[in-house]
């Protein structure tokens, strides 16, 4: 390696860094003190995405890069908070893509030229749905959230309702073998 592809590799693992201090908005806007981070989002989001690929016979490799680079942008586009009506976001969808995008870019400057057209190909994959591993991913993000969700409420971790992140979930969980989890969750959300 060059000193300038060492230099660019130390930038790029220096900003994907960024992801252990990026806090989950999503929670703060719900007053969670000591919300998770990007990277804790992504870290459990990546073991489920390889245990729920191999049940489910799918591709476990890409399923877990997927996982891993769903969220890179977000080292310098930030965390931005979706919900079940865009019209209730502070930024719209194409907007958060933009921004995600451009950020993509910046990541993929820092690579070389196959790192790059990776890195570039798995998260257009991954949000265009493309593969069956893409709309697991998709799903394995929602249902994230969900087991997040329900430590923050066994803790009393909130200040507003976290039902929104149910919602959520509910509207978009399609795979059977997801719903079932999603559904025995609720379930022991209700019993406490």
């Amino acid at each position: 390696m060059t000193t300038n592809e060492t230099e660019s590799l130390i930038k790029f693992f220096d900003t994907i860094g960024k992801l252990k201090l990026e806090k989950r908005k999503g929670w703060i806007e719900r007053g969670v003190q000591n919300p998770e981070s990007v990277a804790d989002h992504s870290q459990r989001l990546s073991v489920m995405a390889m245990v729920f690929a191999k049940k489910l016979g799918l591709d476990e490799n890409k399923a877990l890069k997927l996982a891993v680079v769903h969220d890179l942008p977000e080292s310098i586009a930030g965390d931005t908070v979706t919900r079940i009506r865009e019209e209730l976001q502070k930024i719209p969808n194409h907007e958060k893509r933009e921004k995600e995008e451009k950020a993509l870019g910046e990541l993929c400057e820092m690579l070389d030229e196959d790192n790059a057209k990776d890195l570039k190909e798995r998260w257009f994959e991954f949000e265009e749905k493309k593969s069956k591993e893409a709309r697991l991913v998709y799903e394995l993000d929602r249902l994230e959230a969900i087991f997040q969700a329900l430590e923050y409420e066994r803790e009393g971790n909130f200040k507003v309702s976290l039902q929104e992140f149910y919602d959520y979930a509910d509207a978009r969980l399609k795979t059977p073998e997801l719903r079932q989890v999603f559904k025995e969750l609720m379930e022991k959300r209700e019993k406490k």
